[in-house]
């Protein structure tokens, strides 16, 4: 927590190394394209085929873009992009950081008087709040072309329908729940792994240490804060 006041205060105070700021967009977002699309794609694949043989079982077919839709926009999107973000970046920042901290490349900063957080973290955070939002809607996206493909498929629903169902469910509250989700997922892949990368001490078994407490912690708070915010949020239709 006191990282990231201390990780807004510098934002706010235009402390921001732009440059290092992009390079770590393509480091967290554009190399995650990949897993972040076969992930969702295999997600949207399972659970399309599933509600839709229970929703030709009771004969509310129509009804299948709707509620697939609706679980990719305000749950799978952001969990999907937020847990591969959290396997694939979280790890490499606590590494890469707690590296930093064991042949004391830390100590080095703080002796040119370089702030580690200012230096470190904050290009690491905004980019991660900048790109988590593009995974997220990129994974709904990704997750929505395999209901159609599986609802055209598996239940002979047309296409035209099935984005009908889409357009009679979805409301202007699903979009914020879903970029309040990407917002804070990204707050807590990327805070809470250079918070566990700097505090670590030791040698290089704590690297692994380091690695396995970020990759536990992250994806164990994402799913924690998922609940609060879909709690907070939802309300009957």
């Amino acid at each position: 927590i006191i990282m990231l006041v201390k990780v807004w205060f510098m934002i706010v105070r235009g402390r921001v190394d732009w440059i290092e700021t992009f390079r770590q967009c393509n480091m967290i977002g554009l190399k995650s394209f990949l897993v972040v699309a076969i992930t969702a794609l295999f997600t949207g694949f399972a659970m399309s085929l599933q509600i839709s043989r229970e929703l030709v079982t009771f004969g509310a077919d129509t009804a299948i873009g709707g509620v697939v839709s609706l679980a990719l926009i305000r749950e799978i999107g952001p969990i999907t992009a937020g847990v591969m973000l959290a396997g694939r970046v979280g790890s490499a920042i606590a590494a890469e950081l707690t590296t930093m901290m064991i042949t004391e490349q830390i100590d080095a900063l703080e002796v040119m008087h370089i702030d580690p957080v200012e230096f470190l973290v904050v290009p690491r955070y905004l980019a991660g709040v900048m790109m988590m939002p593009v995974l997220s809607c990129y994974a709904m996206f990704i997750g929505l072309l395999a209901g159609v493909i599986i609802a055209n498929t598996a239940a002979n629903l047309p296409v035209a329908t099935f984005l009908d169902s889409v357009k009679q469910t979805i409301l202007d509250r699903d979009f914020f729940v879903h970029f309040l989700k990407a917002f804070i997922n990204a707050t807590i892949v990327t805070i809470m792994s250079c918070a566990i990368g700097l505090s670590t001490r030791g040698g290089a078994e704590d690297v692994g240490i380091a690695t396995t407490r970020s990759i536990v912690w992250t994806m164990t708070l994402i799913f924690v804060f998922n609940f609060i915010v879909t709690s907070l949020t939802y309300a009957p239709r």
